[in-house]
């Protein structure tokens, strides 16, 4: 026999039957090609290996031949029966092989089997037959090698031992024992292959990609046909390593060689997968789409042919999803158990988790949902999608501080997470019962900062899959609705977002009417009327265009679109649209009060009042009704009748806001305009201005933002009516002002969130108090001019107070001039006031008497007195019929005009001398100036004439200057030509020198000494010019050289030129003299 087959053994391959030889000297021929598998036929081989003189290796072969044809339960019936043989017949040194292959197929099962079981209940899809799990089998291969390692204890373990060792240990995840196994084997034999791939498979647990592709590139180069194949891990480690190209073609080669890889199958499916999800922009839709079915088919036939293994797990897992993805949650529920089951990594349990989940979820298995999920985030912390369907769980069980905390909890170790972002702030944006007012509050502002967040991040992101969720309309709704009683603006952004969103995703669907209508309604409260009213019909043409149930959303765009027209000032298509909705919707109390607040613009009380009653009648709870009934008696004037509704309104419902306010306003104006001073109407008095507090203090209870509320408080503060008011006493100048300065404080902040011209006049009342008359009148003229278009009377009546009080403080004519016109003015609005009439004839009265107290004469005029008489003549004609006027109620005292009547006509007298002596003042005045103005030109005149000959003198000294440089110019000029001429005659004038080869010695010049060293420095030592020039030249120059020497203009220069010239003269030429070809030529003239 040919003993145990080693795939790594290069001898040739054994034969292919056996021959058992039996007791009776039979000999049995067992054809390993054809094994038997029928029960009654292999019953009959495993008696003849029993009954035979078999040896370990002949029963290995036997084994192992039913192993590799996938026959586990055959093999180790063989296994068995050899074990129990050997044990019997006492040959223990056949133990250890048999042992051995028993522990591998012990290792066989392992992998075939679940990891865990599954606790059996109704909800579970994938039951399985058997309950025994890896780990039972893993020890059992461990008992086997124990065993093994015990029979061949003498001679110590053999290769196969330390393979199967390592083997196991790898199974069990004990890698450095593993390690060690497999390094002893290399130790002795440094090519063993499953060492090899051993060692690569550790080396990749721990991170160690490079050593581990080395390790499987050296396997491939070793055994390029190694079954398993080292490509795949070749292929992992180059993914791990961010090189993906060369991964997918390792796998794709690997496919090539062994088309029934399923590992090379199941990596190219779920990198296909990967790249359906690309969301780069890079990748179009019809790759993902390829992508998505090539991985689909991969992954399918993985699944269908390891259906048992963890390779299998892998691919279940995968399907799970797609199956998800396609609508078969049961389906999907199955696959992903049975990846739960048999996974061996913790990334495949988890992810078989969350398919389970989303499963269950699909299928209203909540709690069983909830335990998937939460095994899922279990096995890891960056699992978002497990974290997030579990809050999803929890919103579902109605657990929302559950769903908080598990988002809250994803979001500390994930902060970039934005659908977790986005749903966190979902839900704290959402009210929920059981929190109090200030936990509501701050969730609202905990979802606006994050939603604030999110659009910042999705308007600089390049991430497809965020910048979808910014095209999420749902989102945007949500948010317009956290701003909807905060911000107008943001609300109208966000609507008109969601309206962008819709579009994105139906671009030919109708507009939803009820967006429309919301941003509508945002830019009518913006004061946007003709906008509105465009969306107001846009909504309802998107309604009647839809064709499903909209005729709630018509009846508000109806009502909507009535209340633009009559705002616009379109009162015939305001009624059509108010009459219209009432004859669909008679129930309609909204359209009865625009009706009615149409008529009582008409001054039609009576008709109004029916309407009003009709609606409350209608809806006798509705407290808007109740409060717009509560505005009309108080506007009408019948308080009374307001209070005693306002009082039945707050025992119906003690905490609205409204009504509260209502009533503190008229308790508070009850008591201000007492007239009486009793005891007893003093005592009244004080418990109504305390009665008015209480109401405002609850109105800001239930409403902490009510500006109303707040303003009452501020002006009843501004009055301290509550602490230092008596009876008989008056606030003192410095406690008025500092209870005007607290009710500016409050009244600054009521300002920006009450868009109201009350404020302002309120405000104008505490400045006025302060005497800040400038500031009073800012804020008066801001209310009248803003809010209600120069047509209020009190406000304008406010103004004239303020300008009256300004120009008696400042003595300013012009001022009193304003304050009448503004009394004028509201004369003109109210013709038949008569307290009006007396403030005018007090105002113009007042000017005289104020003018006629100036005593400068310089600073009034005689034109403003004038006026002021003539007005003053007016005023005794209207205090003349104030008081003469005979009825019965008069808002001033007749006494007291008839003693202002007097009181002109005495200061009328004295007019006339004032005016005569301020015109007097004038004309005297007049000549002083004139006097002064003429001086005042004299002079002038005279400067002017000193200026102009200081100009002319300043004017000649400089052009004598130009002159004397003109002619120092034209004179350098003329030096600079002379001696440009004088440098190129010396030029002309210089002897050509030849070549000191062809040139006979000077005579006398020299030594006649060629040896003799040169004298260089010596030109350099002379300073005269004139005779370094001569000696340079002696012996050298002709008669004709010599006749121009005399001609130099040196002596010339040194009469026209200054010393400075002529040494700047000398130093250009003894510059010259020194350049590079002169000293040349000295030296080798020297030389020569």
């Amino acid at each position: 026999m040919s003993g145990y087959y080693s795939p790594t053994s290069e001898t040739a391959a054994p034969p292919r039957t056996l021959e058992l030889m039996m007791g009776n000297s039979e000999q049995i021929e067992v054809d390993l090609d054809n094994l038997p598998t029928e029960e009654e036929e292999f019953d009959y081989l495993l008696g003849c290996v029993k009954e035979s003189e078999i040896g370990a290796k002949e029963c290995t072969r036997i084994a192992q031949e039913y192993w590799r044809r996938g026959h586990l339960a055959n093999a180790r019936a063989i296994a068995k029966a050899g074990i129990e043989k050997f044990k019997e017949e006492g040959k223990l040194q056949e133990l250890p092989a048999i042992h051995y292959l028993q522990a591998n197929l012990s290792l066989a099962y392992a992998r075939q089997s679940p990891k865990l079981v599954l606790p059996d209940d109704e909800v579970q899809k994938d039951r399985l037959d058997s309950t025994t799990t890896q780990a039972d089998h893993l020890a059992e291969a461990a008992a086997h090698l124990n065993a093994a390692f015990a029979a061949g204890a003498a001679g110590g373990p053999e290769i196969l031992g330390y393979l199967t060792r390592g083997a196991q240990q790898l199974a069990t995840r004990q890698l450095e024992e593993a390690n060690a196994s497999f390094e002893g084997v290399l130790s002795k034999s440094p090519h063993n292959i499953v060492a090899l791939l051993g060692k690569a498979r550790i080396q990749y647990s721990k991170r160690q990609y490079r050593d581990a592709l080395r390790t499987l590139q050296i396997v491939l180069q070793l055994r390029p046909d190694c079954r398993p194949d080292p490509r795949v891990g070749i292929g992992l480690c180059f993914w791990a390593l961010n090189e993906r190209e060369k991964a997918r073609l390792a796998w794709e080669r690997s496919l090539e060689v062994n088309p029934d890889n399923t590992a090379a199958k199941l990596l190219l499916g779920l990198h296909a997968m990967n790249h359906s999800k690309e969301t780069s922009d890079d990748v179009s839709q019809e790759d993902r789409q390829e992508s998505f079915a090539h991985g689909s088919k991969l992954l399918t036939s993985v699944f269908k042919s390891v259906p048992f293994s963890s390779t299998g797990a892998a691919a279940a897992n995968a399907v799970a999803e797609i199956l998800q993805r396609q609508g078969f949650p049961e389906r999907s529920l199955k696959l992903a158990e049975r990846a739960i089951q048999f996974a061996d990594t913790l990334a495949v349990v988890s992810d078989a988790h969350l398919r389970a989940a989303r499963s269950c979820h699909d299928l209203g298995l909540m709690e069983q949902s909830m335990k998937h999920y939460s095994a899922a985030a279990e096995g890891s912390q960056n699992k978002v999608l497990a974290w997030i369907g579990k809050a999803q769980a929890h919103m579902l069980m109605d657990e929302i501080p559950a769903a908080i905390h598990t988002l809250d909890t994803l979001l500390s170790h994930r902060s970039e997470c934005m659908e977790a972002t986005v749903m966190l702030a979902s839900i704290c944006a959402h009210p929920r019962t059981g929190i109090s007012s200030a936990d509501a509050a701050a969730d609202r502002k905990k979802a606006r900062d994050i939603f604030d967040r999110v659009g910042r991040i999705i308007a600089t992101t390049k991430n497809r899959s965020w910048r979808y969720l910014g095209d999420d309309p749902d989102m945007h709704i949500e948010i317009a609705r956290l701003w909807q009683n905060e911000n107008a603006e943001r609300t109208g952004r966000a609507y008109k977002e969601a309206i962008r969103a819709l579009s994105i995703q139906s671009p030919n669907a109708p507009l939803d009417p009820r967006l429309s209508n919301n941003l509508g309604v945002i830019k009518h409260l913006d004061g946007d009327t003709a906008t509105a009213r465009e969306l107001y019909q846009d909504a309802i043409t998107s309604a009647l265009s839809t064709g499903q149930e909209s005729d709630g959303i018509i009846a508000t765009c109806m009502y909507n679109l009535a209340r633009v027209y009559e705002e616009q000032g379109d009162s015939n298509k305001a009624r059509e649209a108010y009459d219209k909705l009432l004859g669909k919707h008679p129930e309609y109390v909204d359209a009865k009060i625009g009706r009615a607040r149409m008529l009582i613009a008409l001054n039609r009380n009576d008709e109004a009042h029916q309407f009003i009653k009709q609606a409350l009648e209608a809806d006798h709870h509705n407290f808007n009704i109740r409060a717009f009934y509560t505005w009309y008696f108080y506007n009408s004037n019948r308080f009374k009748e307001g209070a005693d509704f306002t009082s039945a309104s707050l025992k119906m419902n003690s905490n609205d806001v409204y009504n509260l306010c209502a009533y503190g306003w008229f308790l508070h104006n009850t008591a201000r305009e007492a007239r009486q001073r009793t005891d007893e109407a003093n005592a009244e008095r004080m418990k109504n201005f305390t009665r008015a507090a209480t109401s405002y203090i609850n109105a800001l209870t239930h409403d902490p933002a009510c500006a109303v509320a707040a303003q009452g408080l501020a002006m009843i503060v501004a009055e301290d009516v509550l602490d230092t008011w008596a009876p008989g006493k008056s606030l003192s100048d410095a406690k008025a002002r500092s209870c005007a300065r607290e009710a500016l404080l409050s009244l600054t902040k009521i300002k920006e969130s009450l868009n109201d011209g009350s404020v302002y006049v309120n405000m104008g009342h505490c400045y006025f108090v302060r005497d800040e008359y400038e500031r009073a009148i800012e804020s008066y003229e801001t209310a009248s001019n803003k809010y209600y278009h120069g047509t209020n009377v009190s406000t304008l009546l406010y103004l004239c107070r303020s300008w009256y009080a300004k120009g008696n403080k400042d003595k300013s004519f012009s001022a009193m001039k304003t304050a009448l016109k503004y009394a004028q003015t509201s004369l003109h609005l109210q013709p038949h006031d008569k307290s009006i009439l007396y403030n005018i004839a007090m105002i113009e009265q007042k000017a005289l008497e104020m003018m006629l107290s100036i005593e400068d004469a310089s600073k009034r005029s005689s034109s403003d007195l004038e006026k002021a008489i003539e007005h003053a003549k007016h005023a005794q004609k209207l205090f003349n019929s104030l008081a003469s006027d005979d009825a019965k109620a008069l808002p001033y005292n007749k006494d007291i005009a008839d003693q202002r009547r007097k009181y002109g006509e005495n200061m009328l007298r004295k007019a006339e001398s004032h005016l005569s002596r301020q015109q007097e003042f004038e004309v005297q005045s007049e000549a002083h100036i004139e006097a002064a103005r003429k001086l005042r030109e004299e002079e002038y005149e005279r400067e002017q004439a000193r200026m102009a000959a200081e100009l002319e003198a300043k004017r000649q000294e400089e052009e004598a200057r130009r002159e004397s440089r003109r002619a120092a110019r034209e004179m350098a000029a003329l030096w600079s030509q002379q001696f440009k001429d004088e440098s190129d005659e010396d030029e002309e004038k210089k002897p050509r020198r030849k070549n000191p080869t062809k040139r006979p010695k000077a005579e006398g010049g020299g030594s006649g000494d060629e040896s003799a060293p040169k004298k260089k420095r010596g030109p350099r030592r002379k300073k005269n010019p004139d005779e370094d020039g001569d000696e340079a030249m002696t012996g050298e120059l002709s008669a004709t050289d010599e006749a121009p020497r005399p001609k130099k203009a040196q002596k010339k220069k040194r009469i026209v030129q200054d010393e400075d010239e002529e040494e700047d003269s000398r130093k250009r030429r003894k510059t010259g003299y020194k350049s590079k070809e002169t000293i040349s030529d000295s030296d080798e003239e020297l030389d020569a």
